[in-house]
């Protein structure tokens, strides 16, 4: 876990890094989808220069024999707390924060307390660092990809920096196994529509036949 003092302590040092890592990188907010374009550069930049300042910071450790692993849930670690870094410009959408599996997996089997999110934007440079587990009721599941995402606009709009979000872990698991099930459920009622509209092609072509 990261404590209330740390974490002020990332997000000052991010605001600090912010407008050399722009400039680094050569940001430019005009073109198509800023925030796809220059995401990986930004948090590469950004990770290195933590690194360097802080040795509580590590870049994620590369597996031998798994050949090249750019999949990993954490961009960075802070005192061995998995942080990921999420880049954007005028943030209003719904980016994948991880795989839900992925959560359910790590904090079940007592891996992970905690998986942060070093979120950035570059629209009046705002930075901001929470754990996902806390803010499970922001996100949305889509089990047919496997992906959670943040939904963004409500979350901004309800989240203060200062302010203490901690959960038990029992909160934590009860809230992923309610997603769980609305999760599953909604993806089979998609699937049962789909399959409804086969059926009405297959029927139509099948009187023709007759």
């Amino acid at each position: 876990m990261i404590t209330r003092e740390e974490q002020d302590y990332i997000v000052d040092l991010v605001k600090e890094f912010l407008p050399s890592v722009l400039e680094e990188v050569g940001f430019d907010p005009t073109v198509k989808e800023p925030g796809h374009s220059y995401g990986e550069k930004v948090e590469e930049v950004l990770a290195n220069k933590l690194v360097d300042r802080d040795d509580r910071f590590a870049l994620p450790v590369t597996e031998k024999g798994k050949g090249k692993q750019t999949r990993k849930m954490q961009d960075i670690t802070f005192s061995d707390n998995f942080v990921n870094i999420k880049f954007g410009y005028k943030k209003n959408g719904q980016p994948n924060m991880c795989a839900f599996n992925r959560l359910v997996d790590k904090i079940c089997k007592s891996e992970l307390d905690s998986y942060w999110i070093l979120s950035i934007d570059a629209h009046g440079n705002k930075v901001s660092l929470f754990n996902l587990y806390d803010q499970l009721g922001f996100t949305n599941t889509n089990i047919g990809t496997g992906q959670t995402m943040l939904c963004e606009k409500k979350f901004y709009n309800y989240f203060e920096q200062h302010l203490d979000y901690a959960k038990s872990r029992k909160d934590v698991i009860l809230q992923l196994k309610q997603i769980d099930e609305i999760a599953v459920k909604a993806h089979i009622q998609l699937k049962l529509k789909q399959q409804q509209e086969r059926f009405k092609k297959y029927e139509r072509e099948l009187s023709k036949l007759q």
